[in-house]
């Protein structure tokens, strides 16, 4: 499947960022279900530090890990919205100000700022969707940024945790299936890295849902609505392995 360009990453960004502010307002203290022990301003503060992150990175073009400085944290006495809103604003600069082609340290198979470009992106998406769910809110992402992001998860991202991590991967295959549209793929695990291809075939396990039903499944969260069907120990090892 084609991936979103530069620019369709850093539209989406933009609009994930205004939701979360939007939600976000007047309601820090309600619970994230889809975040155990998280309230809404947690999540907050986790996205800014993951903003953060990726600038430390990105700014300096650096080739190797960095941590983020102090600004990852709000200073004493700054309110939590205001500096989300200042971290977010620098990322989109950052990213606004780089070649997706230039090379870069990532914390993926893949190692150029393209790679935030997408992670960003997905990342606000994503949030955002358990901003909405915390809320009781129509659950809404634009799907083919929803199939973009099952791409990025076990394309990109998937295998390199798992090794960093030291964990094993399911013993089974995972066939996703949207019904909302096209959208088919088979994870197929090995030793130490996972073989994703779009295709109709049948898995250990399968997975039927809309596109935003199925990314979610995919980062843990739970009650997404989605169809299981096969091995249900398999399913549930797949449910419960995102970074």
């Amino acid at each position: 499947m084609a991936s979103l360009t530069p620019p369709q990453y850093l539209e989406s960004l933009r609009r994930s960022i205004d939701d979360m502010i939007q939600i976000a307002t007047g309601n820090l203290g309600v619970d994230v279900n889809d975040c155990p022990g998280w309230k809404v301003a947690d999540l907050l503060g986790h996205v800014g530090q993951v903003f953060s992150m990726v600038d430390a990175i990105v700014i300096p073009r650096s080739q190797v890990r960095v941590g983020p400085g102090p600004e990852s944290q709000p200073a004493d006495g700054q309110d939590l919205l205001e500096w989300f809103t200042a971290r977010s604003e620098s990322v989109v600069r950052s990213l606004e100000n780089i070649d997706a082609s230039e090379t870069l340290w990532t914390w993926s198979d893949r190692q150029d700022a393209g790679f935030y470009f997408r992670r960003m992106a997905n990342e606000a998406a994503v949030h955002v969707c358990d901003l909405q769910r915390a809320l009781s809110r129509p659950v809404v992402m634009d799907r083919s940024l929803a199939c973009d992001g099952i791409d990025e998860l076990y394309i990109d991202m998937i295998s390199n945790w798992a090794r960093r991590n030291g964990r094993e991967f399911p013993k089974g295959s995972l066939h996703l299936h949207c019904t909302d549209g096209e959208g088919e793929w088979l994870i197929v695990p090995t030793d130490d890295r996972v073989n994703v291809s779009h295709e109709h075939a049948k898995g250990d396990v399968a997975w039927k849902g809309s596109a935003v039903a199925l990314i979610l499944s995919a980062w843990g969260r739970s009650q997404t609505g989605i169809e299981i069907f096969g091995d249900s120990v398999i399913s549930d090892q797949w449910l419960n392995f995102a970074p």
